[in-house]
């Protein structure tokens, strides 16, 4: 695994394991706290679905007024769109849309989202704006002496230091948490369980961990997180038969402007790698 990171010239935390909470956990810097960019995005769809007396059927209008950047969906587009809260959920999970994403936070609250997290026993994730998520996972690293250096990190501060689109904070444990949670449906009725995940297993992005288990009798439930050199996707792999494995993989490019393709195949590699283990461990 550090070899693929190494050839691709990436910083690496992972964290994967049986999805029933049996079997080890395959770790590396686990808990240290990254930026996760969108991977708040499953704790925002578990949060609406949590509203008391939501109709998820209910009938919402977007306007231009409501969009913000990032993700494919209704972030693209410039008229006036009606949709239900639950295409909604299913926009910002497919296609990663960001205005998706703040008309749903607009009805949950942050502290929603908070009350999520705490119940899977994710103990380092916060969701907010992307200059206050990576200040916090620069200082933490700093404060936990395993920087990557001053120089880098103060200008990774930089470039954040004005982008107010939402993000997160997390840990590659947490959101190992949060996937078995998930799985073991402690987070959500059933019905609402299937849609979550369901849903994460149409994800538009297709080139990180899906991309390693791209054949019969194999599905991912994904979401992914992207901002400047950070690339990252946290995933359900599931095979016919077995119980699924929950595996994140998060990444920071070396080189703060440099994003290449064969950073997302990495990704898969890696996830391969891991699962691969698990599955052989049984």
């Amino acid at each position: 695994m550090l070899r693929i990171a190494d050839r691709l010239g990436v910083d690496v935390a992972v964290a994967a394991a049986r999805a029933d909470g049996t079997g080890p956990v395959l770790a590396h810097r686990s808990q240290e706290p990254w930026p996760g960019a969108s991977l708040y995005k499953t704790l925002a769809a578990l949060a609406l679905l949590r509203v008391p007396g939501l109709d998820p059927s209910e009938r919402v209008t977007v306007t231009a007024a409501d969009r913000v950047p990032g993700g494919a969906g209704l972030s693209l587009l410039g008229d006036p769109v009606t949709l239900s809260w639950r295409d909604l959920l299913r926009s910002m999970l497919v296609g990663s849309d960001n205005t998706a994403a703040q008309v749903i936070l607009r009805r949950t609250g942050i502290p929603a989202l908070d009350a999520v997290a705490r119940e899977a026993g994710m103990t380092s994730t916060a969701v907010g704006t992307t200059a206050q998520t990576v200040a916090a996972a620069v200082s933490a690293r700093r404060t936990g002496g395993s920087g990557t250096g001053t120089d880098r990190d103060d200008s990774l501060l930089a470039e954040a230091a004005s982008d107010a689109v939402l993000g997160s904070t997390t840990t590659a444990s947490d959101q190992l948490r949060l996937l078995t949670a998930l799985w073991q449906g402690r987070l959500a009725g059933p019905a609402d369980t299937e849609l979550v995940i369901g849903t994460m297993g149409r994800l538009v992005q297709r080139s990180r961990i899906t991309s390693a288990f791209d054949h019969p009798g194999a599905r991912v439930a994904g979401r992914t997180g992207t901002w400047g050199p950070f690339r990252h996707e946290s995933a359900l792999v599931m095979h016919e038969g077995e119980v699924p494995i929950a595996v994140c993989v998060l990444t920071e490019s070396l080189e703060i402007g440099r994003l290449l393709p064969a950073v997302d195949d990495g990704i898969g590699e890696i996830a391969a790698a891991l699962v691969g283990e698990l599955r052989s461990s049984r």
